[in-house]
């Protein structure tokens, strides 16, 4: 679907940018999965105080492991790795809300108003965008611009 989508060797210019960026990532990623209900997820962890940790999982999942992360089994073990409790997010996962959907539009809306147009993106200090993958000192030049001391490594 990938090379449909973005045209013969996509993915291979894609992992040249995570290998250049020093990122790591998936052999290939053989599905494009619809993160609809991983955004849920999202906004599900979010409201349980855990979105700061599904978010990196969710992204590791799918660049790293080459997971479907549109799948909820793939879903609830991410979840569970949180300690997010299996059932209820089950639950919660099969019967999202008008509201959860809006919250996921909103937040869309205004990622895209902001300039994003792809994952993954990065929002640095509520003021900055920096797209793509990007090398760590791309980030400590951003983070120095912004006014930030980096950190002692």
């Amino acid at each position: 679907m990938l090379e449909q989508r973005y045209g013969a060797g996509h993915q291979e210019g894609l992992f040249a940018m995570f290998d250049n960026a020093g990122l790591p990532h998936a052999d290939r990623l053989e599905k494009v999965p619809s993160s609809r209900r991983a955004l849920v997820l999202a906004e599900i962890a979010r409201d349980q105080g855990r979105h700061d940790e599904l978010h990196p999982r969710l992204f590791e999942a799918y660049w790293v492991k080459g997971l479907d992360i549109g799948s909820d089994d793939v879903l609830l073990d991410l979840a569970a790795e949180v300690g997010m409790d299996r059932p209820e997010t089950a639950e919660r996962l099969s019967a999202w809300s008008a509201d959860l959907l809006r919250a996921i539009e909103e937040e869309t809306r205004a990622a895209v108003e902001m300039g994003v147009t792809g994952v993954p993106g990065w929002l640095v200090d509520k003021r900055l965008l920096v797209p793509g993958a990007q090398p760590h000192d791309v980030f400590e030049r951003v983070l120095t611009r912004l006014g930030h001391e980096p950190e002692a490594g």
